[in-house]
């Protein structure tokens, strides 16, 4: 039986067809099958591990205030760090082999810093509660010496982050070339087109929740505390260029602990989640804010002609407004926030971290003032 020309072309065109839609198709799949897996492990991890340096941060300037001022809540914030952090640590040792650099930083070069770390940060809380203060004078700049060692692995970790997301979007771009292609081939035949299409925009749509997933909180939608670093390193490299001045926010919500055990963790969550509404409309038209943990947010304002204290105090009446009952939490019976605000003109000597300090300094100041306050830090 011969076959005619036009027929052994219907045949090719048929067999490409075929060839080329079984290739896509696992190829598509795979790509899809990919992101997902990012999604759900590769992302919630990369981001466990970015919170390595600012808990390790976050240890040193609660035991260097415990140390100057003996203050239990010190103690206990201290506790809750440590706990948040070999959590994080626990979580990172489920690090399979697909992302074997990350694993091989977090395992060779962070965990024993980290390790270490926490053996002199123990040492150094059991000298101060002994009252062994000479001690604990003398090493005092030990937990500084460690953060320093980290900080080149902290480095190492948020490029990883940055190549496992860099790796996802080429994935997305080489997906849509091959749908290009595979439309120029059977452009006589809609179906495959459409398929093609509808693929190409699943991926795209795949990508974009990716992207927006690794940088905002689940709870609240808002930016979360890696979203809050890049954005703080940014506008401090502007405010060095141009030299203008970086406000920070911190506000945490008073009593909430005790709300949690009075009303439930789902009401809790409903409380930040109307918080952070509250923050998005007030502060959100001047400034970024964020999640920065638990229970507590932050606003930047890197614009000069934007008053912070006037922004606070919109958000500290906004929360009022809400009228959210805390029954336990006398006198106000309400949810209220406390605000702590501090202002610095970047320089090679004014960090991040400074201006962080001074605001931690102050959102304590205004929870031993009585709470539901501002307090802005005095940087004389």
């Amino acid at each position: 039986m011969k076959f005619s020309a036009l027929q052994w072309f219907l045949m090719a065109a048929l067999f490409s067809l075929l060839f080329t839609s079984i290739w896509s198709y696992n190829a598509f799949s795979n790509i899809e099958r990919e992101n997902e897996r990012i999604l759900a492990e590769a992302i919630p991890i990369s981001n466990t591990a970015s919170q390595l340096f600012p808990l390790l941060l976050d240890q040193e300037l609660t035991v260097r205030s415990y140390y100057l001022e003996r203050r239990e809540q010190d103690f206990e914030r201290f506790e809750m760090t440590n706990v948040t952090l070999q959590a994080s640590l626990k979580a990172l040792e489920q690090l399979d082999d697909r992302d074997p650099e990350m694993r091989r930083i977090l395992q060779d070069e962070a965990m024993p810093i980290l390790q270490n770390t926490d053996v002199f940060y123990q040492q150094q809380l059991k000298r101060i509660q002994a009252g062994n203060i000479i001690a604990a004078q003398e090493n005092r700049y030990d937990g500084m010496a460690y953060i320093n060692q980290f900080r080149p692995v902290d480095v190492k970790i948020r490029m990883e982050i940055e190549q496992i997301i860099m790796e996802a979007t080429n994935r997305s771009k080489a997906a849509s070339s091959s749908a290009k292609w595979v439309i120029v081939i059977v452009v006589s035949i809609a179906v495959l087109i459409l398929f093609a299409f509808l693929q190409t925009f699943r991926l795209e749509r795949s990508k974009r929740a990716l992207i927006r997933r690794s940088l905002h909180d689940s709870l609240t939608g808002i930016p979360n505390r890696r979203a809050f670093d890049e954005h703080l390193e940014r506008v401090f490299e502007t405010g060095r260029m141009s030299s203008t001045s970086v406000t920070l926010i911190l506000l945490d919500v008073d009593a909430f602990k005790l709300y949690n055990d009075t009303y439930g963790h789902l009401k809790g969550d409903a409380c930040l989640k109307q918080v952070a509404g509250v923050l998005k409309k007030q502060a959100g038209p001047f400034g970024h804010v964020a999640r920065y943990g638990g229970e507590e947010f932050a606003v930047i304002l890197a614009e000069p002609s934007v008053d912070g204290e006037i922004i606070a105090e919109r958000i500290r009446m906004g929360i009022l407004e809400l009228n959210l009952p805390h029954e336990r939490y006398a006198p106000l019976c309400q949810v209220s926030v406390s605000l702590g605000m501090a202002t610095v003109q970047p320089d090679d000597a004014i960090t991040e971290i400074h201006l962080i300090d001074r605001a931690d300094m102050a959102l304590y100041a205004a929870k031993e003032a009585g709470k539901n306050q501002l307090v802005r830090h005095d940087a004389s």
